[in-house]
């Protein structure tokens, strides 16, 4: 048997080989790639509704905060109010 024609039978043996081994390891990378991508987008969103929990409650903190100081406008108002009041009756009695 003559050795060339056996080497020209092996070369495209060879190449069905290598492209089958070529595009058998693009799926298992595909399918890497996607489970990766569902992990990705999984702890986004898990990122997401913790950063959305952190705001709703510095949104409470900042409404709450927000009473305290309306809260302690009234009453420093009041008490200025009675301070004038002492003061103007201390005048009065003076004279």
């Amino acid at each position: 048997m003559n050795w060339e024609l056996l080497i020209l039978l092996a070369c495209p043996l060879m190449m069905l080989f290598c492209m089958k081994g070529m595009f058998g390891g693009n799926k298992n990378k595909d399918l890497k790639e996607d489970s990766n991508n569902n992990q990705l987008q999984s702890s986004q969103q898990d990122e997401l509704q913790s950063v959305q929990l952190k705001m709703v409650d510095l949104m409470e903190q900042n409404h709450q905060l927000m009473e305290e100081v309306k809260a302690l406008k009234a009453s420093e108002s009041k008490e200025s109010n009675v301070v004038h009041f002492e003061e103007n009756q201390g005048k009065q009695e003076a004279l």
